[in-house]
């Protein structure tokens, strides 16, 4: 029962220190070259590492068609996105790092025969809305992942602390133990040195009577 109630005082305590992050979530028109091609396209720069954010955007991707492409760099060739196009979409990304835990995404999207780049493009809005539900969703995954990290590092100190005092309850066990055989044994010998005192007074009685016997010295 003790425990549980530790146990759940931590799960209290990580949920009260979790605070949600914040990401930046910066949509502009740019340009990038990829495959020794430049495209026209819209930017996200975020406060998310590369890494993360290349596994949070392949899987988003994934909502769009059938993702291909290595890390850092994934196409859809018939991309459904009706609020852009009624027709397929060739969409095009790159992820890059700019500095330390801050990254951008590449977008672009070749529509009904011209790309989306420009802020007076009809379908601009609806192309950039992509990246800002994107950053939502990425931030989510990194609230997730932060919490996730914090529960299985509470866990693993409360998960320590219960072995310390199993281990600390087995070394009272022995030494309870052994002060029992330690007590035991001093009662035994008490007993044995009872007799011994008993039998020492006999002897020193019976020394004494053989001396009585001895004939005085003149």
């Amino acid at each position: 029962m003790m425990k549980k109630i530790a146990f759940i005082s931590i799960l209290a305590l990580v949920a009260s220190v979790i605070t949600r992050p914040t990401h930046g979530q910066t949509v502009f028109p740019g340009k990038q070259m990829i495959d020794k091609t430049e495209y026209p396209g819209i930017v996200l720069g975020t406060n998310i590492s590369e890494k993360l954010l290349d596994e949070y955007w392949e899987t988003y991707l994934g909502r769009f068609g059938k993702v291909k492409g290595k890390r850092g760099n994934y196409t859809i060739s018939k991309a459904s996105i009706p609020s852009v196009s009624a027709g397929p979409i060739q969409l095009t990304s790159q992820i890059s790092s700019v500095q330390k835990n801050q990254s951008r995404i590449f977008l672009a999207l070749l529509a009904d025969g011209s790309y989306v780049a420009d802020y007076n493009d009809r379908t601009y809005k609806s192309a950039e809305s992509i990246l800002k539900e994107f950053s939502d969703y990425a931030a989510l995954r990194e609230e997730v992942r932060i919490a996730d990290e914090a529960f299985v590092s509470s866990e693993k100190a409360y998960q320590k602390l219960i072995r310390e005092i199993d281990d600390k309850n087995k070394e009272i066990e022995k030494t309870e133990k052994k002060l029992a055989d330690l007590r035991g044994a001093v009662a035994t010998s008490r007993a044995e040195s009872e007799k011994s005192l008993l039998d020492l007074q006999n002897k020193q009685k019976a020394l004494e009577t053989v001396k009585m016997r001895l004939p005085a010295q003149k």
